[in-house]
């Protein structure tokens, strides 16, 4: 059985369908006309592990929040990380024949025969964030989310640029096989290969998305390289949080060891200001949620959409970190 983290049941009484279906009542990011009332429009939502770090919970809550906003009927479901309880949730919000179902993959490919089984059923799927495998792109409608690839190469050149060009540094990773993992290793890695050839990866090793993981796993990285280490790249500003934790903890002052990631965090804004991180990116989950859930009521209305559409993002330094809000996740 799958677990639901939040179940939204947002219909609107309707007295006449025909006055809220229509082109004057469609919203204006919609670019087409409604094929029914938005209170009527029912799309399932499957979230990565919303408890696992700030980013995850805020998209959640936005996707909830934004649904409520819209007053569609919208399901979010939390797989806990696990591809085995996403796939059931699939086929579980699959059987109840909505108009569209957004998927933040779990996995590159275990998710491909419930999202095919799902497109053949005729329910159009999003995936949002993370991208599904080559081979399962022809069941989905589009993909939205980051540009995982530019991210990291970013942050590659922030890290590159922080150490001048050369030094040795070790890298925090995400989750072992999850595509955003791969993506933001190998672009990070094939970066500094082309443009900063004297900065050696002394080591790499994963810390799941997680604070406190990467904590732990910068603690031996310090025990085994000390201070030959001049540089870290954590895969994302939660695991960079544990990072810097470590650093405090081994007595290190702001700056002694340069910390880049790729999508910042409230506490993160506030640790660049301290000048314990050095780089990191715009990555909203407001936004990600948000063009999620616009592009699945498109396609729910037979609009169509590109294959794929990325959020803003844009390098934050000290040097322009005030130029930014802090973020509220």
């Amino acid at each position: 059985m799958t677990k639901f983290t939040s179940v939204l049941a947002i219909a609107a009484a309707v007295t006449c369908a025909a006055n809220f279906a229509g082109a004057q009542d469609a919203p204006e990011w919609l670019g087409g006309e409604l094929m029914k009332p938005l209170s009527e429009t029912r799309i399932g939502i499957t979230v990565l592990y919303p408890g696992s770090n700030s980013y995850q919970a805020k998209y959640a809550e936005t996707a909830e929040a934004y649904a409520a906003e819209l007053g569609i009927q919208a399901t979010v479901m939390d797989p806990q990380g696990d591809p085995a309880v996403q796939f059931d949730q699939i086929q579980d919000m699959a059987s109840q024949n909505p108009d569209a179902l957004v998927v933040w993959p779990t996995s590159q490919n275990a998710l491909i025969p419930a999202i095919r089984e799902a497109s053949r059923a005729g329910i159009p799927v999003i995936t949002s964030n993370s991208p599904i495998g080559e081979a399962g792109r022809r069941y989905i409608e589009s993909h939205t989310g980051p540009d995982d690839c530019a991210l990291a190469s970013q942050a590659a050149d922030m890290l590159g640029d922080a150490l001048g060009g050369e030094g040795d540094i070790v890298v925090v990773e995400g989750t072992p096989g999850y595509a955003v993992s791969i993506l933001r290793g190998n672009c990070f890695l094939d970066r500094l290969a082309d443009n900063y050839p004297d900065i050696n990866v002394l080591g790499s090793q994963t810390a799941e998305w997680n604070r406190e993981k990467a904590q732990s796993v910068t603690e031996t990285f310090l025990t085994q390289f000390g201070d030959q280490i001049d540089g870290i790249y954590a895969f994302d500003d939660g695991m960079a949080l544990g990072v810097v934790s470590a650093l405090q903890g081994a007595g290190m002052e702001p700056g002694d060891v340069k910390v880049v990631s790729c999508n910042q965090f409230g506490e993160g804004w506030d640790a660049m200001r301290e000048g314990w991180i050095s780089g990191s990116g715009k990555q909203s989950p407001i936004d990600d949620a948000i063009l999620a859930i616009q592009t699945a009521i498109k396609v729910a209305n037979g609009i169509e959409v590109p294959e794929l559409l990325e959020i803003e993002r844009a390098k934050i330094t000290p040097a322009n970190v005030d130029e930014f809000e802090r973020p509220t996740w």
